[in-house]
């Protein structure tokens, strides 16, 4: 092994231990920073593509990655979705995306997200495209490129001169092309710049400074990064505690900044290049103004952490921990100790603490022998969770999702079969608690609907693919996706311009599902897109309901993978029959509980319109041989709305207990609230 003795532009001394690591690379540990960096080195040109663990970056968890996911897999159950709070070089997502179907990446570094873009996303891109741009970038001769930012910045510093042009012109031209390229073509460009540039910096790793030794001669050459195309990917730029509260998942890895080294400034150069603002720079390591920092690299840290922990909305919270917080540099001091994260994290659920012993290369400042890797496994106690309900993906008129917290605390403590026997959009017994689910509606597409997504529930992949291509086959607007509607026609019609922008759309997608029923993607876009996200249909069992100023968002995302989660592994069977009929079929047995939200008699919903007093009169009357059989139910309904009053349920109800229940609702044919009361009827229990 050859020794060499460098210096940084801190005129420190460093000691660098060259070891060959790959066929077109050497691997450098610098003891003074407790890094591996990579140089180039003289050998034939290496044209393959470029995978996602090959960029020098500090915490980098990718030779762990293994020993992670091994103890994950053995601690955890029943995992579908994977997030990634701090993800850094995005090599602990890029494992999960082939154990999860649905993996979350979050990281506050602009050049990360354009990474994980590049890498990971499943958007339109042209292989054949990115290819021809590259091999002209690389065809280029720095002699006849005139001096640019980058290079009367960077030149002869971080990067040799010649490079340091090209760098500069290659980004600008990509800049330049911006209009002519997809978002994912855009970033794969951006992306591989950056793979190639980190092979020949002139650094130890990263940009807080750059060796002063004169700087060996090698061509820039762009070769591709590797590219997936991942489904089921939902990537993030944000404050983590910020984004916490905006997600829910089974597993959240948590491997945040742990000592003072601030992210965006040992990364400047690549945050520079990516928003290519070209600022002012400063210092002899050329950063820009500050922006961008972390509260886990300071003080504040064990604070942030603890907040961070007990607002997280996961089954299972995954933390990685190294043990270096007794250096000698204050700047490679942890600012949170392995006892601290352990007291935080028991306080939000049974946790253990793995640990895997591995190489440290400490700066001579250190006398610590004993590096490892903590991972401690919490999972989390539900009753100290805030419960988030599950909100029905019909969307249903009626529906009871905002007064779930109310209705659910009247449910029965121990429930053995729920039976719901008017259905409708479902939010209630997905937030109810039992071993087994009878539901029924009358309405046979709204159990075609409910029977549809529990049979994908299993391959959710599958159903957004299929999904997002039948949005874009009848150019539907998809707002979780990207903004397709024309800023004139927001301007023209305000708050109305999906409707306008969906509406001839709309139209194609109608009149084919009228030609064919049997296809239920196309019924369940018709009720996503539709006007108050109705069903209805004519005489000739044709929905006749004209577009909605709605749109395929991320609330129709979210209670989509709500949905799929709760169903999987629930024992529900599915029923089409009138509410007597399908009752009638039960031998009722002690746990049973029976949940009713019939049509309203005095409210002017759509469906209500097939309720009279004749009907009431039947619905309460067998209310009572319900409870005459010792059989616990609930029922939801609305006793006075706009001046009128149901007396004839209001004096039933006298025998039962009743709730009054806190909502507004909006009406079907303005969509205005109107006032009105409602109320949770129980045969069980005392007020």
């Amino acid at each position: 092994m050859q020794v060499i003795e460098v210096e940084n532009v801190l005129n420190e001394p460093q000691i660098l231990l060259w070891e060959a690591v790959s066929e077109d690379t050497t691997a450098v540990l610098v003891e003074s920073t407790n890094e591996t960096i990579t140089v180039q080195q003289d050998k034939p040109l290496n044209t393959n593509s470029i995978n996602l663990e090959s960029r020098r970056y500090i915490g980098n968890k990718n030779k762990l990655s293994n020993w992670i996911f091994e103890t994950i897999a053995q601690q955890t159950e029943n995992c579908s979705t994977f997030f990634d709070v701090f993800a850094g070089t995005g090599t602990i997502a890029q494992k999960a995306m082939k154990i999860y179907n649905k993996v979350i990446i979050n990281d506050i570094l602009f050049s990360n997200q354009v990474i994980y873009k590049a890498f990971f996303e499943a958007k339109e891109w042209d292989k054949e495209k990115i290819k021809i741009i590259l091999k002209g970038y690389n065809t280029l001769n720095s002699n006849e490129i005139e001096d640019n930012y980058f290079s009367n910045n960077f030149g002869d510093k971080f990067f040799d001169y010649e490079n340091a042009k090209l760098i500069g012109y290659i980004r600008q031209d990509i800049e330049n092309q911006k209009n002519n390229l997809t978002e994912k073509e855009y970033c794969i460009l951006l992306a591989t710049l950056i793979y190639n540039i980190d092979k020949i910096a002139n650094t130890v790793g990263h940009f807080d400074a750059y060796i002063k030794k004169t700087i060996r001669k090698q061509k820039l050459y762009l070769r591709l990064i590797e590219i997936t195309d991942f489904q089921n990917i939902e990537i993030h730029r944000e404050n983590a505690n910020e984004l916490i509260h905006k997600v829910k998942t089974d597993i959240a890895y948590i491997d945040p900044p742990y000592n003072s080294r601030q992210y965006s400034r040992f990364y400047h150069i690549y945050e520079n290049l990516i928003k290519w603002q070209k600022p002012e720079l400063f210092g002899v390591a050329l950063k820009p103004p500050t922006e961008n920092m972390s509260v886990y690299c300071t003080v504040q840290a064990k604070k942030a952490f603890k907040e961070l922990v007990e607002n997280i909305d996961s089954k299972y919270l995954i933390v990685s921990y190294n043990n270096t917080y007794n250096s000698k540099s204050s700047s490679s001091e942890n600012k949170m100790k392995l006892e601290e994260i352990e007291l935080i994290l028991k306080n939000k659920g049974e946790t253990q603490v793995f640990e895997s012993s591995h190489r440290f290369f400490n700066t001579g400042k250190t006398d610590f022998n004993n590096h490892k890797e903590y991972l401690f496994i919490t999972k989390t106690n539900h009753i100290n969770k805030i419960i988030k309900a599950i909100r029905s993906p019909l969307f249903y008129v009626g529906d009871k999702f905002k007064l779930i917290p109310q209705i659910k605390k009247y449910f029965p403590e121990n429930i053995d079969r729920f039976i719901e026997p008017f259905t409708g959009g479902g939010s209630v017994f997905l937030n109810a608690e039992a071993k087994e689910y009878y539901l029924n509606d009358i309405n046979k597409y709204v159990v075609k609907i409910h029977s549809f997504l529990l049979e994908n529930a299993n391959n959710t992949s599958l159903f957004f693919q299929k999904t997002k291509e039948l949005i874009n086959k009848y150019e539907l607007s998809q707002s979780y996706v990207e903004d397709i509607v024309p800023s004139e026609l927001k301007e023209k019609f305000g708050k109305t311009y999906y409707a306008h922008f969906n509406k001839e759309s709309f139209k194609k997608l109608k009149k084919d599902f009228n030609n064919d029923k049997q296809n239920i993607y196309l019924l369940y876009l018709l009720l996503i897109y539709g006007f108050n996200r109705m069903l209805r249909f004519n005489s000739k069992d044709e929905y006749n309901l004209p577009v909605g100023n709605v749109d395929f968002n991320k609330n129709v995302i979210e209670s989509l993978e709500d949905y799929f989660d709760w169903v999987q592994n629930k024992n529900i069977k599915w029923h089409n029959l009138d509410y007597i009929a399908f009752l009638n079929n039960f031998e009722f047995k002690e746990n049973d509980f029976i949940y009713f939200d019939p049509p309203y008699l005095i409210t002017f919903s759509e469906y209500n319109k097939l309720w009279n007093e004749e009907k009431e009169l039947e619905f309460i009357q067998y209310l009572d041989i319900l409870h005459n059989k010792n059989i616990k139910f609930a029922v939801s309904n609305v006793t006075h709305y706009k001046g009128r009053e149901n007396s004839l349920f209001i004096e039933w109800a006298k025998k039962y207990n009743i709730y009054p229940i806190k909502s507004n609702y909006i009406s079907y044919h303005d969509n205005s609230i109107k006032n009105f009361q409602e109320v949770l009827i129980t045969n069980y229990g005392t007020i």
